[in-house]
């Protein structure tokens, strides 16, 4: 028997065919599956540590898709992104996007210098997202104030 490899962790080969047995129910030497986020049922390596989910080419949610594309034609193409924003207005209404492709709508809108119509949306976002990311960028582009909320005069 080679004691040497025994120590390095690998096991001696058998040198008959009667002594081979089914792998070792231990596991080799090497870190933790519970250390390193192993869920129960997820694929194992011999070595045990689990095995990382990588998928070749992960698509972006159809939202996404659109969010880019808006983003890829509000200065270039506004008219295109005002067209996508209210798209994904219509078809994703509760994407957790909503918020941003609102606020660029009005850049949109800004960009085709059809200020009037920027100002209705700009208002529309604030109904819609009164703690929106993007309160402040449309009260500077646009110069609409949020509706006051609480108690005292309005």
């Amino acid at each position: 028997m080679a004691t040497g490899a025994w120590l390095l962790g690998r096991r001696p080969e058998a040198h008959h065919a009667e002594e081979e047995k089914p792998a070792d129910p231990m596991p080799a030497p090497g870190p933790d599956p519970d250390a390193l986020g192993a869920r129960e049922g997820a694929p194992v390596r011999a070595d045990r540590t689990p095995r990382m989910a990588t998928p070749a080419a992960a698509a972006p949610a159809p939202d996404e898709e659109v969010l880019a594309g808006i983003r890829a034609h509000v200065r270039s193409d506004p008219r295109k992104a005002e067209s996508l924003a209210r798209e994904a207005r219509v078809r994703f209404p509760n994407s957790p996007h909503t918020d941003e492709w609102d606020a660029l709508l009005v850049d949109a809108l800004v960009n085709q210098q059809s200020i009037g119509a920027a100002r209705s949306e700009t208002y529309y976002y604030y109904d819609h997202h009164p703690a929106g990311a993007f309160t402040a960028h449309l009260f500077g582009l646009t110069g609409v104030h949020p509706s006051p909320v609480g108690p005292g005069p309005h």
